[in-house]
């Protein structure tokens, strides 16, 4: 059996516009053409990450033109904490930015995470998946553990969009 594909996609957490149009290019030279950015909007949904990437954080989603193969999602972990490695060399804060790639599929949306939890499997290298939306009836549906800027109706619109996209490229003939 061939390794299916899905669209690689990531979130983008940024204190700025100009670290986030940083963050966009470091991503895109990692792994390809963008082919769908949503607009950045302010990050309200948590102060998760206030101590190490300071206040008025963005948020915004990219989907990558180039297919991925499904078991590629560790790599791409992997080389997102390269990136924000990299970023954080001589920032005014500890984590300039933080990269989230996962992958839009035709039936889920799938992140990557290096926290262990009951509803993650481990996919090796110090990473585990999560299946973070379904997508079911035609739209995607959030699932208990579904972090709040995920049930955002703007980013479940995006993230469809991203998948229709997705499925053109790697199954041309689904609608």
């Amino acid at each position: 059996m061939q390794v299916p594909l899905a669209a690689l996609f990531t979130g983008l957490l940024a204190g700025s516009e100009e670290l986030l149009s940083a963050a966009r290019d470091a991503v895109e030279g990692e792994w390809g053409p963008i082919a769908l950015a949503s607009p950045p909007r302010p990050w309200t949904e948590s102060d998760y990450y206030a101590s190490q990437m300071g206040p008025g954080l963005l948020r915004q989603f990219l989907v990558f033109d180039r297919p991925a193969r499904v078991d590629s999602l560790a790599a791409a972990k992997l080389r997102a904490i390269a990136l924000e490695v990299a970023a954080a060399a001589g920032a005014a804060v500890p984590r300039p930015v933080n990269i989230d790639p996962g992958h839009l599929g035709p039936h889920n949306l799938t992140l990557a995470s290096t926290k262990q939890a009951g509803h993650r499997i481990w996919i090796g290298h110090g990473i585990w998946a999560e299946i973070t939306l379904v997508f079911r009836d035609g739209a995607f549906q959030p699932l208990p553990w579904t972090y709040p800027d995920f049930r955002r109706p703007e980013t479940l619109e995006f993230l469809s969009a991203g998948r229709r996209l997705a499925l053109a490229k790697v199954r041309p003939e689904t609608k």
